[in-house]
């Protein structure tokens, strides 16, 4: 694919972060393009721009599914000793289901197809990383299904379309979030706190503190295509997903030992994994792991320092922006309206405001620094180490955007 026909590709999808563009000799398959853009609070695309972003992204969520892929990753997953809060009975009845067992065979499928650079040949990580090119993921193409929003008895509802069943690969409308703990800044302490009945529903033997570890991990299900994610029962969600219940339960055992299987691989580089989320497909049938892998879908800590988008959500918590974006929200509910947005901007008159250039310089080198680390190499130079993040990111204590 030349430059002229890179131009030419047709954009498919805009978000936030990325843009999705069909690609041009393959009809099942969409090409992945991260930007250095970054979203918070689901505010959409905010004012700055972090570098490397992109490519960090890129190669983050190539090095996971190629992990992910292989058998042997899930052998040694099985024999490893892990984290001692862990309670080993559970982690033996999981380790040792059916699904375990196809996984130590197969390896855990995915979307990814590979990274491609804009003249359509296959790139290595350390090459696409290396590029001053844009760089591509390609990924398998899937039905995407949205609802529709309408206002019955004074609320806003989400109407599903039937669930088309004819589809090779389909979307699953659901973010599926695992949780290990509830470090500080979790939404899930301010649930507890409305209904502390909610650690039963969990699974949970015992109400949580802030900043402990659970002794398994927990799910909780998400709407994905809604303007706002929704916290979703059970229930709720199978209804959603379009799912059998034995496609459902495979859902959530999938989405288990993957969750296990990330905090292996950080926790091994001294890293803390404390939550983040999935999506999926359904592919022929089976299950298939989808969107990306990195620290905008993980809440990441090293010595107490947040290596995810967690550290980017601190610089804005508290400011005027962040105050009147809750009163904005609050503000739409009581209307029955989604524009919450609107609100902010036109009458609170708050927008989210630029990074100091204290912060930026050091915001910079999150994504790189932490991409070094997981894959073994220097795909990022000039960029620190994970201690030498933290000593820079002291700064950030001082400097927010109040």
């Amino acid at each position: 694919m030349s430059t002229a026909e890179q131009k030419k590709l047709k954009l498919a999808y805009e978000g936030s972060v990325k843009r999705v563009w069909q690609c041009p000799w393959q009809e099942d398959a969409l090409l992945f393009e991260f930007s250095d853009d970054y979203s918070i609070f689901d505010w959409g695309k905010m004012p700055d721009r972090i570098q490397n972003k992109g490519l960090a992204l890129t190669v983050f969520g190539a090095v996971f599914f190629q992990k992910l892929a292989s058998p042997s990753f899930w052998q040694d997953l099985g024999r490893s000793k892990m984290a001692e809060h862990l309670n080993k009975d559970y982690l033996k009845t999981l380790f040792e289901n059916s699904k375990m067992q196809e996984l130590e065979k197969k390896g855990l499928e995915s979307h990814f197809l590979g990274l491609l650079n804009e003249n359509g040949e296959s790139l290595s990580i350390s090459a696409a990383a290396a590029s001053d090119r844009p760089v591509y993921m390609m990924v398998r193409k899937a039905l995407v299904q949205r609802p529709e929003a309408f206002t019955v008895l004074q609320q806003n509802i989400f109407a599903y379309p039937r669930t088309d069943t004819s589809a090779k690969t389909r979307l699953i409308p659901l973010e599926i979030v695992f949780r290990f703990g509830m470090p500080q800044g979790s939404s899930l302490k301010a649930r507890l706190e409305k209904d502390p009945s909610y650690a039963k529903v969990l699974g949970l033997g015992s109400l949580p503190k802030e900043g402990q570890f659970f002794e398994r991990p927990v799910l909780e299900f998400y709407t994905k295509l809604e303007p706002k994610d929704r916290l979703l029962s059970l229930q709720e969600a199978l209804l959603i997903s379009g799912l059998s219940k034995e496609e459902f339960t495979s859902l959530s055992e999938i989405a288990l030992l993957s969750a296990l299987a990330l905090f292996k691989v950080f926790a091994e580089r001294g890293i803390e994994l404390w939550d983040g989320k999935f999506e999926f497909l359904l592919h022929e049938g089976r299950i298939v792991l989808a969107d990306s892998i990195g620290p905008d879908e993980l809440r990441l800590l090293y010595k107490g320092t947040h290596f995810s988008k967690e550290i980017i959500r601190q610089v804005y918590r508290d400011s005027a922006w962040e105050k009147a974006l809750k009163e904005s929200q609050k503000l739409a509910a009581e209307r029955c309206s989604l524009d919450w947005k609107a609100i902010c901007k036109n009458e609170l008159k708050e927008s989210p405001p630029k990074f100091k250039p204290e912060v930026k310089n050091v915001l910079d080198k999150l994504y790189g620094s932490l991409a070094n680390v997981l894959s073994g190499e220097t795909l990022f130079a000039e960029h620190p180490n994970l201690d030498e993040f933290v000593a820079s990111a002291e700064i950030l204590k001082a400097q927010n955007c109040n």
